[in-house]
């Protein structure tokens, strides 16, 4: 006889049945057998019918400080009574449209109509724009994860011990619960530090016997293959960021000739969860690292929209498309309907979500993801894919990991950008990483653009493991303050640019431009209380001369009068530098650590 938690929640048999008395959930110092959790969700279920909750009811799932059985009993019951639920944090409130929904007040808005029952409202994770209130079914998660069993039963193995890393609030932690019951395995609750260190993952790793199999953001991976520490899980499950931020390389080093089984997933929430998927092999390195994220999975409908409109087909391996997921795994959408109309076309009787990445066919029928299209900025008049940045810096040997952002800063008034590249260094010298970083980000770009480097010890992590491209581009802006002139255009010339130039470097050459110049031009102006302006700086390139000229040469550099324009004339920005000799001051090297 065996046991079917999933059937019960979801009602209809995805994956693997398990043994009534195999363990199904534990904290660590309680457990649930299958035939217990199955008890549980059942007399929990009933009750929330006989208090009203049922078909296309919306239910609260509050999230305690920490883990608990009894959250994951209360998720599967309220799926099992064929509700959906919203995780909501202990002392927060939801946003209104998700309140009226919980309070019943109003109906599920019908901008979401027809669509299959729903499972849950999660927001979005905000890491590519504003977040959302997805609303995903109960069909969507029977064909993502009947398609994830089909795809990897042979590969995944019963009775292994899946940890439960993530905040309910994040998609991924759905994958962890639902995965685990899909396959037959052993839910692991772990507390999650913050910030992230994996103590006690490590003690769970050591302390439950058999497979494990972890999931992780490729940049929290990266954190666990630098942990020496803690031990490699026999099973990884990569999802939520691109695979070229995970150490892959390192990880398949550090496991010798027993490597992990490393699952890459591509997926997104308003989607029901993964839509690729494939195994990571230390021969598929090149191609994983360079973007491909493996076959569909079986059930899922993915098309590549070309840029005249028309679908990209599969044996073309060069034309680019947008990848527009169709069918029964997209989600019922956004509640809020605008948000809802610009990414939810309906296709004949089909919903389609368009993810707004960019892609390619690969000779192999998996799809190649080339970047966001949130991700490519124009600099300079050129476009930019970010994620090329950060990819190319990895597999150089430049960084650990490195994550690249468009910053924006007030020219006189009017709006510039510059690029900001986040890196952590794969060896101690950090000025010099920063300077090589600086040269090659600059090589990329072929063009004069202002850069910023920045070098931390540890990339900021989100809550849910993700690069905070938030908290790098806030922690950017501080930079060492010194005392004194040589201190105070130094600073500027830090908050502008970070890290991986000298005194000695000519800032033109460092990858300065004409509104560069302008910015720190006016920077200057406000720090020393005189009048800097762009001329002076393409006369200075030379972070030393502009030094030595500030302390003797008060003919160049008179007290700042009023309304004066400190944007130089055209002339002016299109000057070359003219001095090339050093200054006798001796070299400064920025090093722009973030601890």
């Amino acid at each position: 006889m065996s046991v079917d938690v999933l059937a019960l929640c979801l009602g209809s048999r995805l994956g693997r049945p398990s043994a009534p008395d195999a363990t199904a959930l534990t904290d660590g110092e309680s457990r649930l057998s299958y035939a217990e959790l199955h008890d549980l969700v059942s007399q929990e279920a009933a009750a929330l019918r006989r208090r009203g909750s049922g078909p296309g009811s919306l239910v609260p799932l509050p999230l305690p400080e920490g883990r608990t059985i009894g959250t994951i009993v209360s998720l599967l019951a309220i799926l099992a009574a064929d509700a959906a639920f919203t995780p909501v944090s202990v002392g927060a409130e939801s946003e209104p449209l998700v309140r009226e929904l919980l309070s019943k007040r109003s109906a599920w808005p019908g901008h979401l109509l027809p669509f299959s029952a729903p499972a849950y409202v999660l927001t979005t994770s905000g890491s590519t724009g504003p977040a959302k209130h997805t609303v995903v079914t109960r069909e969507g998660l029977r064909r993502v994860f009947g398609g994830l069993y089909t795809r990897f039963r042979d590969h995944l193995p019963p009775l292994a011990v899946w940890t439960q890393l993530h905040p309910l609030t994040f998609g991924f932690s759905v994958c962890e619960v639902l995965g685990s019951l899909t396959f037959g395995g052993t839910l692991a609750l772990v507390e999650r530090e913050e910030p992230v260190t994996f103590t006690a993952l490590s003690r769970r790793l050591s302390d439950e016997a058999g497979p494990h199999v972890v999931s992780l953001t490729p940049s929290e991976m990266s954190l666990l293959v630098s942990a020496d520490d803690v031990p490699l899980p026999s099973h990884l499950l990569l999802s939520g960021e691109p695979a070229h931020r995970a150490p892959l390389r390192d990880l398949f080093a550090r496991a010798g000739a027993v490597p992990p089984v490393v699952v890459n997933t591509y997926a997104a929430t308003e989607t029901s969860g993964q839509i690729t998927a494939d195994l990571v092999t230390a021969a598929r390195l090149d191609a994983v690292l360079a973007g491909h994220v493996g076959r569909p999975l079986p059930g899922v409908e993915v098309l590549l929209q070309g840029p005249d409109g028309t679908p990209v087909p599969p044996g073309d391996s060069v034309t680019e498309g947008e990848i527009e997921v169709r069918g029964a795994t997209v989600s019922g959408g956004y509640l809020d309907p605008l948000a809802h109309e610009a990414k939810f076309p309906t296709i004949g009787r089909k919903r389609a979500f368009r993810t707004g990445d960019l892609a390619r066919w690969a000779p192999d029928g998996g799809l190649v993801v080339t970047g966001r299209a949130e991700r490519r900025v124009k600099l300079a008049g050129r476009w930019t894919a970010l994620d090329e940045i950060e990819r190319t810096l990895v597999q150089d040997g430049l960084a650990s990991e490195a994550a690249a952002a468009v910053e924006e800063y007030t020219v006189d008034g009017s709006t510039a950008g510059r690029l900001l590249v986040a890196v952590v260094p794969t060896g101690t010298a950090r000025a010099e990483t920063a300077a090589r970083v600086r040269r090659r980000v600059l090589q990329l770009l072929d063009g004069p653009v202002t850069v910023r480097i920045v070098v931390y010890e540890s990339i900021p992590r989100t809550a849910h493991g993700k690069t905070d491209l938030v908290a790098v581009r806030q922690a950017s802006q501080a930079a060492a303050r010194n005392s004194g002139l040589v201190g105070t255009v130094m600073r500027v010339w830090a908050e502008l640019l970070g890290a991986g130039f000298s005194a000695e470097a000519n800032l033109f050459e460092c990858g300065v431009d004409s509104l560069g110049a302008v910015a720190a031009a006016i920077r200057l102006t406000k720090a020393l209380g005189r009048e800097v302006s762009p001329t002076f700086l393409f006369d200075h390139p030379r972070i030393a001369l502009q030094i030595e000229a500030l302390s003797g040469l008060a003919a160049e550099v008179q007290p700042l009068q009023p309304h004066t324009d400190l944007r130089g004339s055209a002339a002016d920005r299109r000057r070359s530098a003219r001095r090339s000799a050093g200054a006798a001051t001796p070299p400064v090297l920025i090093e722009g650590v973030m601890q």
